[in-house]
């Protein structure tokens, strides 16, 4: 069985939660108070006793409709499919090309997780739209003067922003940070890792006239260009080098690798 690669507890700690060091703790404590005031019909002021818990907090939980931000994501991200999913799961398929796309060409907002993503040189056809059907994610394209268009989850971007996050993808500008690849990369499945390569380089591989080679130049922490060569040059087969700026992937392992400009 293929361990959760989304948790509920993970995608809570992508909050702040207030008056609390672990937004996971509010989503304990509103289901412990919630499920208690339903089995004993009882109102907040009983349910903060027996819990010993404050009634300010529960009040709007119990004799309101209030929800708390974690809690309604985590329910959102289960309704899409996106939470505890595995690898062999198709929303995962969709995610995991995403999180690439965050990586080579989208980005994750600091303020509120919301992700954008710009399309390829392949336009309406990239595979970031597919990628998003896969994932369930309802979606616009705003066309962007002397810029690549850019595609915006219309419906739970944030959600998915946190999802995103949660699977490794960078949250805020890239240039500032020290990036690493995503760790579940590590013990996928071939098809995984072939899916990630391929999005990043139908976003990011430079090619040059009259020659079959492609380079990815990016102004990226060492490591992390160190990381990202050798899993291209995994998933290819070789042929896949890595320089002092540069990543050059040879004629046959562009081929291997399925990219065909």
């Amino acid at each position: 069985m293929t361990d959760s690669l989304v948790t509920e507890r993970a995608l809570a700690r992508t909050y702040d939660s207030g008056y609390h060091a672990d937004a996971w703790a509010i989503v304990e404590q509103y289901r412990r108070a919630v499920s208690y005031a339903s089995r004993h019909d009882v109102g907040s002021s009983a349910a903060a006793s027996a819990l010993d818990l404050p009634r300010s907090r529960l009040r709007p939980w119990i004799d309101g409709d209030s929800v708390p931000d974690p809690v309604r994501a985590i329910d959102t991200a289960r309704e899409y499919g996106w939470l505890e999913c595995g690898f062999d799961d198709p929303a995962f398929a969709g995610l995991n090309a995403l999180v690439a796309n965050v990586f080579s060409g989208g980005s994750i907002a600091e303020r509120n997780y919301a992700p954008t993503f710009a399309l390829n040189h392949r336009g309406d056809d990239s595979h970031v739209v597919d990628a998003c059907e896969l994932a369930a994610v309802d979606y616009r394209v705003l066309e962007r003067e002397g810029r690549a268009d850019e595609l915006r989850p219309t419906a739970d971007g944030t959600v998915l922003g946190r999802v995103l996050a949660v699977l490794g993808a960078p949250v805020g500008p890239k240039a500032d940070q020290q990036l690493s690849l995503p760790s579940y990369l590590e013990d996928a499945p071939a098809e995984t890792r072939e899916t990630f390569a391929y999005a990043y380089l139908e976003n990011r591989a430079i090619e040059h006239d009259g020659k079959a080679t492609l380079t990815i130049r990016e102004r990226r922490n060492r490591a992390y260009l160190e990381a990202l060569a050798e899993l291209l040059n995994s998933v290819a087969g070789g042929g896949v080098e890595f320089g002092e700026t540069t990543i050059t992937i040879s004629a046959a392992a562009t081929r291997e690798l399925g990219v065909v400009r």
